[in-house]
């Protein structure tokens, strides 16, 4: 039986290897000889989703490399300027703007940054970009990048004496005398400049929430990503997943301010940490515990989840649900599983690749853990995306959408049922180009995709790859439903639609498992044509959540509906032998927990009549 003796939490800043951190780390390795390792630590594959993304080719980014990658393009991100404009950074150093799908120099950090450092790989050089959500008017934005080591005065270090210092990240705030200008033209200065042990898992994505308003606690405030600087695999375990070290962590700034110990940013009083009175933790901490927080991103609808993915080492890659004050367990878990921290200079007590059975007693240490993981069977390094809220893909609606950077391959998971301490079953999505089923692979025409997520200010979605530098848009699903794909289930109702409470209500109920269902109110002439006297002309449908009121679905029109697409290819694989047009019949496609739910018929406008609802199953 494995069992896992705690380490200091809150060490102080700069403690070497000795005292309690050898005693705690020999405890915990003593009991690692009884533990077995885990074969196969998530069995299976990803299930297919039914649904196949449609894609087109958005732009070609210009070349930067004269072999692959040729271009090391890194994110897609909206300007913020209120012009629909979107940026997309090259790590190599060029920062491009897109405007009416024409690709433009916006500035170069090559230029920009003499030491900038763009070797080898690994996420080096331009690693990302933050419009400040107010730029049209005050030209702000905010950028990382890394340099060579002792380019400058490092603000964070260590905490560990002796590990080396291979690169420094660095955070750059920019403003543009113009917003509007197509190139950049304005000022900058350094927020904010880290020491990192390694070339690897450095300054990664920085973010302002998309949904905070001015006067929210939220407004204007900087996330900023750094990986664990690659400090396990060089054999300094003890550098990372602690609060007096910026290893590992997700940081949260207020870079209006300036009550940070550099003077050149604020820390916001509502940190987790901002107030604990204890000199050796670092106030700007939002969240740590992390390998490589890669990517972060906010649902802009349902609750805002904050949602990120962190690169697994060899076993487990991660979707974790990002909250105020929580530890995600690197390095002494790797998704569900226990670890071994010291695998370089211990192998003997678990190797890098191997992964083990969680404690009895795990909930005494209080990490948090994924929401959605996958093995290496399934591929090998996570890159998060977007709970997709556009309107060209509605079959994706509410959907988190990420995928694998090496193979490509592009998964999804219910984005409402991502809830801490439960794993929500990841489903693989398929690919189509120029009307023909592809894989990213296929796409790119090479044994690696480097694959991407953008995002516009629409909420469309893109993919981006870095092989050739082409970004492709998402234009809209085709689901991939068997001919007998429905069943009806529960209802099928008539009744008088009159005015006022004189509703049709249908009540249906969910008794296991999450469903995929078809509600339909069918009116007007397909009704006429079968013999029903007095048809409802125009309907109003309202699908309820009983349990607390909350409404799901309203439609007047199913070929309103941004699923109208969905809604016909399912007809079409004889879901129902009712074809609305003609007809101001009304629909809604959901997926739904298990629960009761009410869906009601109104007439549009005051109209009454005799209306159908009815509720279909679809596998």
């Amino acid at each position: 039986m494995l069992s896992v003796s705690s380490v200091v939490n809150f060490p102080i800043r700069g403690s070497k290897y000795s005292g309690p951190w050898l005693i705690g780390l020999a405890l915990l390795f003593s009991s690692w000889g009884n533990a077995q390792p885990i074969a196969d630590p998530v069995p299976g594959a990803a299930a297919p989703s039914g649904i196949t993304l449609q894609i087109e080719e958005f732009v070609r980014i210009p070349g930067s490399s004269g072999s692959a990658p040729r271009a090391r393009i890194n994110h897609l991100k909206p300007m913020r300027d209120g012009r629909g404009r979107v940026m997309v950074n090259d790590l190599n150093g060029p920062f491009y703007v897109i405007a009416d799908g024409a690709v433009s120099l916006y500035m170069d950090f090559g230029d920009e940054f003499p030491r900038l450092a763009t070797s080898p790989g690994l996420g080096t050089g331009f690693t990302s970009f933050a419009f400040h959500p107010d730029f049209a008017n005050n030209g702000k934005f905010y950028t990382a990048h890394s340099e060579r080591a002792g380019s400058g005065q490092a603000d964070f270090t260590g905490p560990v004496s002796g590990a080396p210092i291979a690169l420094q990240g660095v955070i750059v705030e920019w403003i543009a005398a113009d917003p509007s200008a197509g190139e950049f033209s304005g000022s900058k200065r350094e927020v904010m400049r880290v020491d990192l042990t390694h070339t690897i898992h450095g300054m990664q994505e920085i973010a302002f929430n998309p949904n905070s308003v001015p006067g929210d606690s939220d407004y204007g405030r900087l996330y900023i990503c750094i990986g664990d600087a690659g400090t396990t695999i060089r054999g300094y375990p003890l550098n990372t997943h602690r609060l007096d070290s910026v290893l590992g962590t997700i940081l949260r700034i207020d870079p209006a301010g300036n009550n940070s110990r550099n003077g050149k940013y604020g820390i916001p009083a509502d940190n987790p940490w901002a107030t604990d009175g204890d000199p050796n933790t670092f106030d700007e901490i939002w969240a740590y515990g992390f390998r490589n927080p890669h990517r972060i991103s906010w649902d802009s609808a349902g609750d805002g989840k904050m949602l990120s993915g962190d690169i697994g080492e060899r076993n487990i890659e991660e979707l974790n649900l990002i909250e105020p004050g929580r530890d995600y367990g690197w390095n002494k878990r790797e998704g569900t599983f226990v670890i071994n921290p010291d695998f370089e200079n211990n192998p003997q007590n678990g190797e890098r690749e191997e992964v083990f059975a969680l404690p009895p007693n795990d909930e005494e240490f209080g990490y948090t853990y994924p929401v959605a993981q996958y093995d290496h069977d399934q591929g090998p390094a996570i890159v998060s995306g977007f709970v997709y809220r556009g309107s060209l893909a509605g079959a994706l609606a509410g959907k988190f959408i990420f995928g694998d950077i090496v193979d490509g391959k592009i998964y999804m998971v219910e984005a409402d049922t991502l809830q801490q301490g439960t794993q929500s079953e990841i489903k693989q999505l398929e690919l189509e180009l120029a009307g023909q089923k592809r894989t990213m692979l296929q796409i790119v025409g090479d044994s690696r995709v480097d694959l991407r997520f953008g995002i516009d200010h629409d909420n469309e979605l893109y993919l981006l790859e870095k092989r050739w530098g082409r970004i492709y848009k998402v234009v809209g699903p085709r689901s991939q439903l068997p001919p007998t794909a429905g069943k009806l289930v529960n209802i099928s109702t008539r009744g008088f639609v009159g005015t006022g409470d004189e509703a049709l209500i249908g009540s249906f109920e969910i008794r296991e498992g999450v469903q995929r269902v078809l509600i339909q109110a069918i009116v007007g002439p397909v009704l006429a044509n079968r013999g029903v006297a007095d048809v409802l002309t125009d309907s109003v449908l309202t699908v309820t959540q009983l349990s607390d009121g909350m409404v799901l679905s309203v439609n007047d029109n199913w070929e309103d509906t941004p699923r109208a697409q969905d809604v016909s290819d399912l007809w079409g694989a004889g879901v129902s032998n009712y074809f609305m047009a003609g007809g101001l019949g009304s629909v809604a496609l959901l997926t739904l927990d298990p629960g009761s739910y009410s869906a009601k018929v109104e007439g549009k406008d005051g109209t009454t009549g005799v209306a159908l609802v009815e509720v279909y199953e679809i596998d």
